[in-house]
């Protein structure tokens, strides 16, 4: 069982990926809404795998991914919008598309622990 944070903004779709996360045997940290909650977490905590949405509000989850890069903690992005969307840097990353597909979380979450 791995420590999976998720960082979504939205509290039913937060909530339905945790479900999902949580049936594939791994415990949820958090859900963190905000850059600013994950990066607290990330502070405490690290976790095992990271998801993160794009896009939280008006902030971009870029912060969070630049500071799980740099402790070399692996994650995946959640977007609908496509790889083009992501930072340069982070083009090579996993996506789970959204909506949330139990298929795709479970491939994104097998890939990370190879």
């Amino acid at each position: 069982m791995a420590r999976i944070l998720i960082v979504e903004d939205e509290p039913l779709i937060a909530e339905l990926l945790a479900m999902y996360v949580e049936e594939l045997g791994h415990q949820v940290v958090g859900p963190a809404a905000t850059v600013e909650a994950a990066l607290a977490i990330l502070e405490k905590t690290p976790p095992a795998f990271a998801i993160l949405d794009c896009g939280l509000g008006r902030q971009e989850s870029t912060p969070v991914a630049e500071a799980l890069a740099k402790q070399n903690l692996p994650f995946a992005f959640a977007t609908g919008r496509g790889v083009e969307a992501l930072p340069a840097q982070f083009r090579n990353s996993p996506i789970i598309p959204k909506p949330y597909v139990y298929e795709d979380v479970e491939r994104v979450l097998s890939g990370l622990q190879s």
